[in-house]
């Protein structure tokens, strides 16, 4: 009997605490429920919402406004020493005009970003046959003439510059289709749509794998002189002088006039290599080199947001070509 009655006690114990248990899950689960509840339920505040005003004390990137170049890599640095450390190895025998390197006329950076931003200008011209045909094989021999001068200047670049592996076979290339594309034919939309493939390719870090090529026998075989005239007097009036309308504008667009600023003493520099229009023309060679100095200046003053100094060095540049049309043309 009493063995009956522990039993019947146990058992009764048992089935409190399974419902014990079965009240408290019960209980933490609606507690979840219900804090989840709350928390999806409450009222945040909004974000604030900027004037204009406010929003233009501020940099749209804080990186674009650093001043100067980047410091060189300690491996490039040691590269420029001579075999007993004294001093700088002297500069390359292709230099022309006043002797200065690609690399202090041009840097990398503005090197990569104007044959990006020519890429971007192909597609739609090179959308299809017709708008091609239509008038569009200009744009792109314009297009492909200045590119094939970048990657020249990639091709011997003494710097840290991307693509220069590629850059020999891209410039023979881009050369030859934009001495083509003086018409807009079958043949010369299917070369132009398959060169700007290959860049895009290359923009997003693929290999071309070309074969090596010798530099050019001729300069002036690399590109169509008036065409780099143009695009010198576009960087001028189209890109520069409206970014220096105000200081402000200039503020905000100071890393594109540097890189129009560098544009301008490259494309400056090539113009005096040999074989083009008056390269050997002291006249000429005087309205290029001032036209660098001032581009120089320019790309300086712009580095360290010197609004004055740009206008300055932009009024010489100007100067620079103004006297250099009254003489020569084409």
């Amino acid at each position: 009997m009493r063995n009956a009655k522990w039993g019947r006690g146990m058992s009764m114990l048992c089935r409190c605490t399974a419902v014990l248990v079965v009240v408290v899950v019960v209980a933490f689960l609606c507690n979840r429920m219900y804090a989840g509840e709350q928390a999806g339920s409450l009222q945040r505040a909004k974000p604030p919402v900027w004037s204009q005003d406010v929003l233009d004390e501020f940099f749209v990137d804080a990186r674009e406004q650093l001043v100067g170049e980047r410091p060189a890599k300690r491996s490039e640095a040691a590269a420029t020493k001579s075999p007993a450390g004294q001093g700088s190895v002297a500069a390359p025998a292709a230099e022309t005009g006043d002797a200065a390197r690609w690399s202090k006329v041009i840097s990398g950076d503005a090197l990569a970003a104007e044959v990006k931003q020519l890429a971007a200008t192909l597609r739609d011209p090179l959308a299809n046959p017709a708008k091609f045909k239509s008038g569009g094989y200009k744009a792109c021999r314009a297009a492909f003439n200045e590119l094939a001068v970048l990657f020249a200047v990639i091709a011997e670049y003494d710097g840290d510059v991307r693509w220069q592996e590629d850059a020999p076979a891209l410039r023979d290339a881009l050369a030859r289709a934009a001495r083509n594309c003086k018409t807009g034919t079958d043949q010369t939309f299917a070369e132009g749509a398959g060169l700007r493939t290959q860049l895009d390719d290359l923009i997003r870090g693929e290999r071309l794998g070309g074969k090596p090529q010798p530099p050019p026998e001729r300069w002036s075989d690399l590109a169509d002189r008036s065409l780099l005239m143009a695009r010198m007097e576009a960087a001028l009036q189209e890109g520069i002088s409206p970014a220096l309308s105000s200081a402000r504008d200039f503020s905000r667009k100071a890393v594109d006039v540097q890189q129009h600023a560098e544009v301008l003493a490259m494309l400056a520099m090539m113009i005096d290599r040999e074989e083009f229009d008056y390269w050997d023309d002291e006249t000429f060679q005087q309205h290029s080199s001032d036209l660098r100095s001032a581009s120089r200046e320019l790309s300086r003053a712009a580095a360290d947001g010197d609004y004055e100094a740009a206008r300055a060095a932009a009024g010489q540049a100007s100067q620079s070509c103004s006297a250099c049309h009254e003489g020569y043309r084409g």
